[in-house]
């Protein structure tokens, strides 16, 4: 009832809604609202991550699913071919086994007592799952995400029958579920037994044994279908993990109350309770209902004595013996399984280790690249650790080295050994495809050759030896040994091995382009970091480089400019010699000029041949060799990479952890000339190609590298001229800079000064160069020819007055005596020789200058580009000494 004011009674009127009662149904309204829009949200974005999740099982998931057990347990072995230079044909070279000590049986062959034993201690609901156990899975899953302390996994006996066939155990959620998915499918296509013959025939029983086969005759001694209850339960109680379970294992097992057991006891209690499970199962861990042996017969096992032959002989030896032969692949061979595995895996889209799984069982036909007579050299050499003197470090490691050879005109791989001594085995660490340093054999990939296609530099170019410029307070770069020559040719420079060319030389040509053309042109798998000065110009790179990285960049100097990918195979044809499975294309590029090529080969032959070049260890008659030496600091690593006009071969030598390396020469050179001139013992000599056009040859002064003036060929040290050829249009413009004709006094072999009596005069023409001070005692061996070091020998000093040290005054002629006493009445008298001023006018001499004044200059050797002048920025007189450390 509410009051009316205007008839001043009371009348009923609608009592009107609680405002809180409204509020409250419009909060509801909301909350459906935002429970309506999340949920909505929810069921969009589940079935979005739904249809990624299966675009990714159609993209990426199923290509793999499909597993065909023939590639992997059809027990075929592959076989290696050759194909012979002579005929032409193909040659069967070896047949390949797996690394695996196993051998196959056929399940009926089986006691009944292994396949139950495994199905009841490792996946009970066997027969019941088709491929997955879901109840199992989301167990493992929980315990995974809880942290719970359980041990038992998901996977079941197909799921673990997969993952031994292929090799793919990564401990992945994406490798889980390809798994799972795989085992689905493959559950379609084979029977369960079928899949228990898979399982037991690739299960690792330890002790090198995979297999039940190999296992029972290793540790029991006897064929597996031998095999009595007992004996099946000790050999799949192995499996949970071979180290603690395994009869034969030494660890020492460490309880948590701190007590200990053997593997040989902790085996025993692992079988009874698979005897235990066979006999109806465990009710406290959900495994009910097998009935595979009775409670009589589970504890009459139990008592059983097993008798193991502890170790009498290896899982290795069963299966040599049972295959009919020794199971060490050469190098070679293991190489070309890992190269066929890495291209099998990618066609595929499977791990590299299912990759050679299959190779092992598929029978396939591999042909290779291999020249068997060239490997077996090779080995010979590298088997013997004498071809270095047993060359062992001061701490007493063995020296380690690694080779590649290759034919340039196709890319082929045709011989490579990874390490010295006798090979013991399979996969083993391989230095032919390690990377390592390789010091200066990278500065002709890196920064001559680059230059040279660039055009911005020729053989006959010129830089001074000495350092560019202070680096953390001291000259940069330094020679090794610390010894510099001044004006040098590029030529020279490669020939020597002189770093501070090659890092102008680095310089003239830029990094990037330097470094675009060793990754590109060349394939150098580079880092990115290398794009610099000091690792492109003296080799100091971040990671390193292959022998066959290294090889096959130099044979593009054998093969005219023309790179090749360096292969092992050829061909892989299936089991039926027929379809093709794999073909390898070769894969070649334009990488440099066919002139640049050429001229690579000149400087580098020059290396190895003449006198003050660092290859000369590598040198050996009735063949054209060219190549280069490597070094790093401190002698870790030593390189030699080379090439004839038939193979080009690269080898590194160094210690497993860094120490300095003492031989008499470069000992990868030494290795290679001793595996090289063998194989080349019968091949007739012959003259790298040269281009048929492009090149052209030149004149001039050796120290400017330009067309010679009068001063040149005025040198004090002999005619300046030089002759070098260099590609068309690089042709030195204009004339030398550097060469300068001065008054020399012969008397006092210095600057002629203003006493200086005009028949002492000559005119010659030396260097006018200044260098630069650096404050320490770097010198170069031109230094004497540098006017600037005339210059400074005549200035005066605090103890010196300066000028010519002979003639400090002017002198005058007697009139009463203008011939200084001597007799011209005497027969023998003769005026002085203006043009030698040495000569003495006195008959009673022999015509020696008894001052010691100026000799002769020598005629210039014709066969010497350097003039007469060796620029070796090395101990040049060994002829052996690399000297490529950088810094």
């Amino acid at each position: 009832m509410e009051h009316n004011r205007r008839t001043g009674g009371h009348e009923m009127v609608p009592r009107r809604e609680p405002q809180q009662r409204k509020s409250t149904k419009r909060t509801g309204h909301k909350v459906a609202f935002i429970l309506g829009t999340v949920l909505l949200v929810g069921i969009c974005t589940t079935a979005m991550l739904a249809g990624i999740f299966m675009m990714y099982v159609r993209t990426t998931l199923a290509p793999t699913l499909d597993i065909n057990a023939d590639d992997y347990t059809m027990n075929l072995s592959s076989i290696i071919y050759y194909q012979d230079k002579d005929s032409g044909e193909w040659v069967e070279y070896q047949t390949v086994y797996g690394d695996e000590n196993r051998i196959w049986v056929d399940f009926d062959e089986m006691p009944d007592a292994l396949w139950q034993a495994a199905v009841a201690i490792e996946d009970h609901r066997f027969f019941e799952h088709n491929g997955v156990d879901w109840t199992r899975t989301a167990s493992a899953t929980l315990n995974f995400f809880t942290g719970s302390r359980a041990t038992f996994g998901g996977s079941t006996l197909t799921q673990q029958v997969l993952k031994n066939m292929t090799g793919d155990d990564g401990n992945t959620i994406n490798r889980k579920v390809r798994e799972i998915f795989r085992a689905l499918e493959f559950e379609k296509n084979y029977t369960k037994w079928e899949i228990l013959e898979m399982y037991l025939n690739t299960i690792y029983l330890g002790q090198g044994c995979y297999g039940v086969q190999t296992a029972a005759e290793f540790y029991f001694g006897k064929d597996v279908s031998e095999l009595d209850v007992a004996e099946c339960a000790c050999l799949i109680a192995i499996t949970n993990n071979p180290s603690m379970y395994g009869p034969m294992s030494t660890i020492t097992i460490t309880r948590e109350d701190g007590t200990t057991t053997t593997p040989r006891e902790a085996n025993k209690m692992r079988q009874e309770l698979i005897l235990d499970r066979m006999a109806g199962g465990n009710a406290e861990v959900g495994v009910t209902g097998l009935d595979y042996l009775t409670p009589e017969e589970a504890e009459a096992a139990k008592a059983e004595e097993l008798h193991f032959t502890d170790g009498t002989t290896s899982a290795t030896d069963i299966v040599t013996e049972a295959t009919g032969g020794t199971n060490i692949n050469s190098w070679f061979v293991d190489q070309v399984l890992d190269d066929v595995s890495a291209d099998l895996a990618e066609l595929y889209g499977i791990t590299t280790e299912e990759a050679r799984i299959r190779i092992y069982n598929s029978g396939y036909n591999i042909y290779t690249t291999l020249d068997p007579e060239i490997q077996e050299i090779a080995e010979s050499v590298y088997e013997d650790r004498g071809s270095l003197n047993n060359l062992t470090s001061a701490n007493g490691q063995l020296i380690h080295s690694g080779i590649t050879i290759i034919e340039p005109s196709t890319g082929n791989i045709v011989a490579m050994v990874g390490d010295m001594g006798a090979k013991e085995g399979n996969r083993l660490w391989n230095y032919a495809t390690d990377i390592q340093q390789p010091g200066s054999s990278i500065k002709p990939l890196t920064a001559y050759a680059p230059a040279l296609d660039a055009g911005v530099v020729s053989p006959a170019t010129t830089f001074d030896n000495y350092p560019v410029q202070l680096l953390n307070g001291s000259p940069w770069p330094k020679n090794s040994p610390n010894t510099y020559t001044g004006w040098t040719s590029v030529s020279n420079g490669v020939k020597a091995s002189i770093n501070t060319i090659a890092v102008q030389t680095l310089e003239k040509v830029g990094v990037t382009e330097a470094f675009r053309f060793a990754t590109e042109n060349l394939n150098l798998p580079l880092a990115a970091e290398d794009m610099n000065v000091s690792p492109l110009g003296l080799g100091g790179l971040t990671y390193g480089l292959s022998t066959v990285d290294m090889a096959a960049a130099y044979a593009a100097f054998a093969n005219n400019g023309v790179y090749n990918e360096p292969k092992t195979y050829v061909k892989v044809l299936a089991n039926d010699n027929t379809t093709v499975i794999l073909e390898k294309e070769t894969e070649q590029h334009v990488a440099m000029k066919e002139t640049t090529a050429y001229l690579m080969t000149n400087m580098l032959y020059r290396a190895v041949n003449e006198y003050g070049g660092t290859g000369g260890g590598a040198r050996f008659s009735g063949m054209h060799i060219a190549g280069k030496t490597g070094t790093t600091n401190d002698n870790y690593d030593r390189y030699f990479t080379g090439y004839t006009p038939y193979y080009c071969a690269a080898v590194w030598v160094g210690y497993a952890k860094n120490e300095r390396i003492s031989y008499s020469v470069n000992p990868a050179a030494s290795l290679w000339r001793q595996v090289m001139e063998k194989v080349h013992a019968d091949l007739p000599d012959k003259s790298f190609s040269k281009p048929s056009s492009g090149l052209t040859t030149v004149t001039v002064c050796a120290d400017s590298g330009l067309p010679c003036t009068e001063a040149c060929h005025a040198d004090p040290r002999g005619d300046r001229a030089v002759r070098y050829t260099v590609a068309s249009g690089t042709e030195p413009q204009g004339e030398c800079t550097l060469h300068k004709m001065v008054d020399i006094c012969t008397e006092g072999n210095c600057l002629a000064g203003e006493f200086c009596p005009a028949e002492s005069i000559v005119q010659q023409g030396y260097l006018d160069y200044v260098r630069e001070d650096y404050g320490e005692s770097i010198t170069a061996s031109d230094d004497a020819y540098l006017i600037s070091t005339l210059e400074e020998a005549v200035a005066p000093t605090e103890t010196s007055p300066g000028g010519c040290p002979v003639h400090t005054s002017a002198t005058t002629t007697d009139p009463d005596d203008p011939n200084a006493g001597l007799d011209p009445s005497d027969p023998n008298w003769q005026p002085p020789d203006p043009n030698d001023p040495g000569t003495s006018t006195d008959p009673g001499t022999s015509g020696e200058d008894p001052s010691g004044g100026g000799e002769e200059p020598t005629e210039p050797d014709p066969t010497d580009p350097t003039g007469g002048f060796g620029d070796a920025g090395e101990d040049w007189w060994s002829g052996f000494w690399d000297s490529s450390t950088g810094t």
